[in-house]
């Protein structure tokens, strides 16, 4: 049955998808990456009239050597969710490339920067509170939490390959976002970065950790090369719930639509698939490597 969108009166601001497609160039001009990306309203949030509350940001660092790129997917339980969202992918990554003028990828201080990310999302939830008349959160980050929170998945991405034409990429993920390499021509093309979301469990769930409520320690950091005829894909649950551990028919289809970069157009076409249940907001940004003339 078809749904009929339904505009969040609320937050009429935020658009219902977001669509995205580059060639990202390294510090001497030349063709390193294709990018594509969309941020996709889902049927539920359609149907119900609220907004996306997935968000994406990508920037490269100020000497042009590095990319970095953020997922993020915004609670459901706070209402402004889709504000914590925009701030784990704006902050974020704007945090990042200032780390980048002083540090290399192996240095850089997540656990830093995701404590800014928790003081400015609780920072956010006391100005909700207050335009609202409501009683502001305490100093407990879960108080601020009602009202909005975050996932997080980050990669920065070395866009000079190395000799063998790899790039490396940094992945550091928090909550159930997740990061893919694809590798077309394989058996089994998907290979998570991150555990598999209710892979081990008998019932699944819905609950993930997010900010402003983060890990006394940061979380771990993630290596992979990537070359020419794979593609580095960091999604949200929205796409990674339906495409489980990457074997069933949705791992297929998307294996087979991003064997090489598709279309812009097209691109969101593919993240918005249809798939019975699958109805949270979707997001995807992925990378593909161009090879050396």
């Amino acid at each position: 049955m078809a749904v009929k969108p339904k505009l969040d009166s609320r937050f009429p601001d935020v658009p219902a998808y977001i669509i995205d497609a580059d060639q990202v160039r390294d510090d001497r001009g030349g063709a390193s990456l294709e990018l594509r990306a969309a941020s996709i309203r889902g049927l539920s949030h359609r149907f119900y009239g609220s907004a996306r509350q997935d968000a994406y940001a990508r920037m490269l660092s100020e000497d042009g050597r590095y990319l970095v790129a953020c997922v993020a997917d915004g609670v459901a339980a706070g209402e402004y969710s889709h504000l914590a969202a925009e701030i784990v992918t704006r902050d974020g990554c704007r945090n990042l490339v200032e780390q980048l003028s002083a540090v290399t990828p192996e240095k850089l201080d997540w656990l830093m920067m995701l404590g800014k990310l928790v003081s400015r999302t609780v920072s956010a939830a006391h100005d909700i509170a207050r335009r609202n008349g409501g009683d502001p959160p305490g100093t407990d980050p879960r108080e601020a939490g009602r009202y909005l929170a975050s996932t997080a998945l980050f990669a920065v991405i070395d866009l000079e390959p190395g000799a063998n034409g790899e790039h490396t990429a940094h992945v550091v993920a928090l909550g159930d976002t997740s990061a893919w390499l694809l590798n077309p021509g394989d058996a089994v093309p998907w290979t998570p970065l991150q555990h598999v979301k209710n892979s081990d469990s008998e019932v699944a769930s819905s609950t993930t950790a997010a900010i402003p409520v983060v890990p006394a320690v940061a979380p771990e950091t993630v290596v992979v090369r990537f070359g020419p005829g794979t593609a580095l894909v960091l999604m949200t649950d929205g796409v990674g719930d339906a495409l489980g551990s990457g074997g069933g028919e949705v791992g297929a289809f998307l294996a087979r639509a991003w064997a090489t970069p598709p279309t812009s157009l097209n691109f969101a076409a593919q993240v918005d698939f249809a798939r019975r249940s699958y109805d949270d907001d979707r997001t995807a940004l992925a990378l593909w490597p161009v090879p050396s003339p």
